[in-house]
């Protein structure tokens, strides 16, 4: 991968990753690859597409590293610390992110919801562990101890986003 940026924030091994991208008259290229010190192996990849408010998430689990990235239109990315340990369990970070090149790594024991903001939405993730539905966590989207702003009351929803628990308690 050619990085341009790396940012870093109060939650631990949450990182904005800005790759050097190839432009030209044709379109780009975007040059991915974990053979570096900065990611955990990846061993599966997810893309989610999307239509306009729907919201996904907040789902998690305390062994999955994801790296998250836009490949179309845009969205919200709300990550918030779950970790049993962390001095910043029950913190959040949000994230507007477009087709330009911006990758989000959520370290594991962190959930992570995005909602879409445009027409369509296409929302594409590495995963360091392959996706095992009984060690998920779902945590609803509008819980007010997080108080997470997403910009609507009124997403559309999954059943199982719609039955998310509470976030008090909830350890990863």
């Amino acid at each position: 991968m050619y990085i341009k940026k790396i940012e870093n924030f109060d939650i631990e091994g949450l990182l904005l990753i800005t790759i050097d991208n190839f432009y030209d008259d044709r379109g780009e290229i975007w040059t991915l690859h974990s053979n570096n010190d900065i990611f955990p192996n990846f061993v599966e990849d997810k893309i989610t597409i999307s239509k306009h408010g729907v919201l996904r998430g907040l789902h998690g689990d305390r062994d999955t590293h994801k790296l998250i990235s836009c490949l179309e239109g845009s969205f919200i990315l709300n990550v918030v610390d779950a970790r049993t340990n962390s001095k910043t369990y029950g913190k959040s970070e949000k994230f507007e992110l477009t087709n330009n090149g911006q990758l989000v790594l959520v370290p594991a024991g962190c959930l992570n919801g995005h909602l879409c903001t445009s027409e369509k939405c296409i929302f594409w993730y590495k995963w360091s562990e392959k996706y095992d539905l009984s060690k998920q966590v779902t945590v609803m989207w509008n819980d007010s101890e997080l108080n997470l702003d997403w910009g609507t009351k009124r997403p559309i929803l999954s059943e199982r986003d719609k039955c998310g628990e509470k976030f008090k308690g909830v350890r990863l």
